[in-house]
């Protein structure tokens, strides 16, 4: 049964908490199902936010801010700096991954055309890895004492829903997810009782999210391949030269290969482990029973639709 009591809760409270901070509440709308229900809730129960979508430029469903500007056009369109850009920021902090998920923390959570807020609320649910269940309903950034300790004190506070917030040291920057603990049936089931609009692609998929997300199977990622080639194409233009390079210096056994077998690689989850590195990299170098290499495979399934 689904515990609305706990989601007002928490939205009252991240509001209180906000107005302590001196900063207007953030509600982080990405326009997937989980923000459009938390939406709801909170324009149901009347909280005082601001909504904002960070464009990171690499969605995979393409009319997605067309979708907002239609349906929920009090939502701020926020499109990044070009330093600020996926594929700069690439550059920088190298591949992501399961667990170093950074493109999220920098486009999405700590966006700096954001850094006027200091609370915002998010449609993140427990259910949908191992790592957010452990993280929680609450994230204070900053891996100081005083900022676990803060972390510790809201948690407690936010999952008793007859305690009240009390006025707070600090500017912490807070992600609070009301919506947290509800299901990904949950979640539909009140999209059709409420007659909520979502994108229309969920009709032939439950998530949608970053095109060449590290959540993202291999499958989904061919798919995305003949969906977005110019995203593709970025990739491995960012892939190629200097990165690579910097990887090779590391990884020994990535010497021989180049950009095509690193996004291989990467899309097809072989860069967990040296294990998994060697298994793709012996696809990619293997010749099948036609004589042709792993590698010129998937090189030719590139080149088809990336003309």
């Amino acid at each position: 049964m689904i515990d609305t009591n706990k989601i007002k809760s928490m939205l009252k409270k991240s509001e209180k908490l906000a107005e302590i901070y001196g900063f207007p509440l953030n509600l982080g709308f990405s326009g997937g199902k989980d923000s459009v229900v938390l939406k709801y809730f909170a324009d149901y129960y009347g909280i005082k936010y601001v909504a904002n979508f960070s464009n990171t430029q690499i969605e995979q469903y393409k009319p997605m801010i067309s979708f907002i500007k239609n349906n929920y056009p009090d939502v701020n369109i926020i499109n990044p700096n070009k330093e600020n850009s996926f594929f700069e920021l690439l550059k920088k902090h190298g591949l992501p991954s399961l667990f170093r998920r950074w493109c999220c923390e920098y486009l999405k959570h700590s966006n700096p055309k954001l850094k006027d807020y200091s609370v915002n609320i998010m449609g993140v649910r427990g259910e949908e890895s191992r790592q957010r269940m452990e993280r929680g309903m609450i994230l204070v950034f900053g891996r100081t004492k005083r900022a676990e300790k803060q972390r510790e004190k809201l948690k407690a506070t936010f999952a008793n829903t007859d305690s009240q917030i009390q006025c707070e040291g600090g500017k912490d920057k807070v992600n609070i997810y009301p919506i947290f603990d509800l299901t990904e049936k949950e979640i539909f089931t009140i999209i059709k009782t409420e007659n909520l609009i979502i994108p229309e692609v969920y009709n032939s998929c439950n998530r949608i999210g970053c095109a060449f997300c590290p959540f993202a199977s291999f499958h989904e990622n061919l798919n995305t391949i003949k969906t977005h080639p110019n995203l593709a194409k970025m990739w491995l233009k960012t892939l190629g030269g200097d990165f690579i390079e910097r990887i090779q210096k590391n990884i020994n056994i990535l010497k021989k290969t180049d950009e095509i077998g690193l996004f291989y690689l990467y899309i097809s989850k072989s860069l967990l482990t040296n294990n998994k590195i060697n298994s793709g990299l012996l696809y990619l170098n293997d010749k099948d029973i036609y004589g042709d290499t792993g590698y010129t495979k998937f090189k030719q399934f590139l080149e088809e639709y990336l003309k």
